[in-house]
């Protein structure tokens, strides 16, 4: 008897090893496009840090300047959503080699601005920082989307149910990672259905959007976003948005000697 159960013992425990190497079983892949967008929105409640890049494509018509070559123009965004920061650049060589950069914290946001159009915006002309000062409950802060998340999940959740029902793609790689891909075609009549106050604005300006979403496997979050738009004689252009989240950050207000007086 004691061999019996010694052996059963060993059994067991030979069970209990295979089974710990071969890890937890997989989560159960996801099939429904909107179920997977609702999830990628959620996803971002519990995202500490986000870094954006982003790239423009395609022209835009200028009224009496004819089309804009959107091409090259980039930007790129940094936010640290705990402490309230966000650090955002763009460069745009087709609006005369303009560059912007703006740094907001909870009390105070700084920007520069580089280029021919600085002076229009009132921008300092030496190139230096200029510093605002904002409150926590400053509406139209910069930050705000960034920084308070919850209210932008919130939106976006409602949002969705009044879009076209979106559709999914074939699985795809985003560098390293297993993504889901979804695909979703928007007009202006239908932003115009999800915000009344859109129609006006919209009137006489036909266009159509298409809205690529790559979502990881993993955790769901984004880890490319495409917006493809035909304006007609407007112009068609496109948007790259690639994310990267929980890396270490740093974003601090820019030395004293860079701040205009």
């Amino acid at each position: 008897m004691p061999r019996r159960l010694f052996a059963l013992i060993a059994v067991l425990g030979l069970l209990f090893v295979a089974t710990a190497c071969q890890g937890a079983p997989a989560a159960p892949a996801l099939t429904d496009p909107k179920d997977i967008l609702a999830r990628s929105v959620l996803s971002f409640k519990d995202v500490k840090t986000v870094q954006i890049k982003g790239e423009l494509s395609g022209t835009a018509a200028i009224p009496g300047s004819g089309n804009l070559d959107l091409k090259g123009t980039t930007f790129e965004l940094s936010a640290d959503i705990p402490n309230k920061k966000v650090h955002a650049s763009a460069s745009a060589p087709a609006l005369l080699g303009t560059t912007a950069d703006a740094i907001v914290l909870e009390t105070a946001a700084y920007y520069k601005l580089t280029g021919p159009l600085a002076s229009m915006v009132g921008a300092d002309p030496t190139g230096k920082y200029k510093k605002t000062d904002i409150t926590a409950a400053a509406s139209g802060d910069p930050g705000e989307i960034a920084t308070n998340p919850q209210k932008a999940i919130e939106e976006l959740k409602a949002g969705l149910d009044k879009l076209p029902a979106p559709t999914k793609a074939a699985d795809e790689k985003c560098g390293d990672k297993d993504c889901y891909h979804i695909t979703m075609k928007v007009t202006d009549k239908d932003l115009a259905a999800l915000d009344a106050s859109a129609a006006s604005s919209l009137a006489g300006t036909p266009f159509t959007l298409n809205i690529d979403v790559w979502s990881q496997k993993t955790d769901l979050r984004p880890a490319k976003v495409g917006f493809t738009a035909d304006a007609g004689a407007q112009g068609t252009f496109g948007l790259t948005l690639t994310m990267v989240y929980d890396q270490s950050l740093t974003i601090d207000a820019p030395p004293a000697d860079q701040i205009a007086p």
